[in-house]
């Protein structure tokens, strides 16, 4: 007698609620068909598959986009690697030590054949280093902090020679044209650090 005293309103609205819910399923299940019931539970077995299917779906875009993330910075280390074999060939390091060494000494006008053909090598190079990196296959910063004072000196040596060469018949004033870009890139580059 004591406990159901000192059961309140809530509780017996509660506990009458329930009894009302238990009443108003048995009623339902009682009038439902077999085919009803079935149809209820593999509704249900739906919902919950659907939702594992998101899950999955939702786990594997996760992975995927780590994934791309990985190929990316993979892509950028080969592209570096690409850049730094094509400006430290044994050939092209001879024709920059040339352009810097001797060439730095004389006017363009004085420079034989052999000297030319290295001021060309470099201005090609590094025309082509500049074409890489505006296509973005390699990071600016990269060569910029590992080529920088020599894509600029080679640059301040050469700028003569190269407007010489755009000047002559047929020349094109875009001749060797990333070349220029990479130096005014490398200028920014340096006067920012």
């Amino acid at each position: 007698m004591q406990a159901s005293c000192s059961k309140g309103p809530h509780s017996q609205m509660a506990e009458g609620a329930e009894v009302w819910t238990h009443q108003v399923l048995l009623a339902l299940a009682a009038e439902m068909s077999r085919f009803e019931v079935a149809t209820l539970w593999l509704q249900g077995v739906t919902v919950v598959a659907t939702l594992g299917t998101i899950w999955v779906l939702f786990a594997q875009v996760r992975g995927l986009t780590a994934q791309l993330a990985a190929m990316r910075e993979a892509s950028a280390a080969e592209g570096a690697l690409a850049v730094v074999q094509f400006l430290q060939g044994a050939d092209i390091r001879a024709s920059r030590e040339v352009v810097r060494r001797t060439l730095s000494q004389k006017h363009h006008g004085e420079w034989d054949e052999a000297e030319k053909r290295h001021a060309a090598a470099v201005c090609a190079n590094y025309d082509v280093a500049a074409s890489l990196l505006r296509a973005n296959i390699a990071r600016l910063e990269f060569v910029v902090a590992n080529w920088g004072p020599s894509i600029e000196h080679c640059h301040q040596v050469l700028s003569p020679y190269i407007s010489h060469v755009r000047g002559q018949n047929g020349g094109s004033p875009d001749y060797w044209g990333n070349f220029e870009w990479l130096a005014v890139q490398v200028s920014k580059g340096r006067r920012g650090s």
